[in-house]
């Protein structure tokens, strides 16, 4: 005879020998979170992270030297089934050229969370040129003469 719902001792087992994976087959319990996606490509590095069950004031996003951090905490309410308080906490480590001065995070309406920063080009490509202005300076120069 066939359970859809494995036995409890059987499915403790399997959570504490490895729960992620417990967690991608859905034996394991609903997760709070989908999985996030990270896309890091030429151009830029972007986390996308479904957090409908959090509203902005509820989520603290923060760069800490070369990770972000996302956390999100609300605190216990009333649903239709009783109380319930959810918390989640996600760090991720920032490729070594993302230009932090231009990191962005954005909250869709339904409740996607986009965390984005360009990538500073560490070479430039053999066809592309770059134009370098030369400022006119008033005073003479310090530097020593021929």
């Amino acid at each position: 005879m066939s359970s859809a719902c494995p036995r409890p001792a059987k499915l403790l087992a399997s959570l504490l020998r490895c729960p992620a994976k417990a967690k991608r087959t859905g034996n394991g319990p609903p997760s709070l979170l989908s999985e996030p996606r990270v896309r890091s490509d030429r151009d830029k590095f972007v986390i996308f992270l479904d957090v409908k069950h959090f509203s902005p004031e509820d989520l603290t996003v923060k760069v800490q030297d070369d990770f972000v951090e996302i956390h999100g905490k609300h605190n216990e309410r009333q649903d239709d089934h009783g109380y319930i308080s959810r918390e989640f906490h996600r760090r991720y480590r920032l490729p070594s050229n993302v230009d932090q001065s231009a990191l962005s995070c954005s909250l869709s309406a339904d409740g996607m969370l986009t965390f984005s920063g360009p990538k500073i080009q560490t070479g430039l490509d053999a066809t592309h040129e770059r134009a370098i202005p030369v400022a006119r300076e008033e005073k003479p120069s310090s530097a020593p003469s021929s």
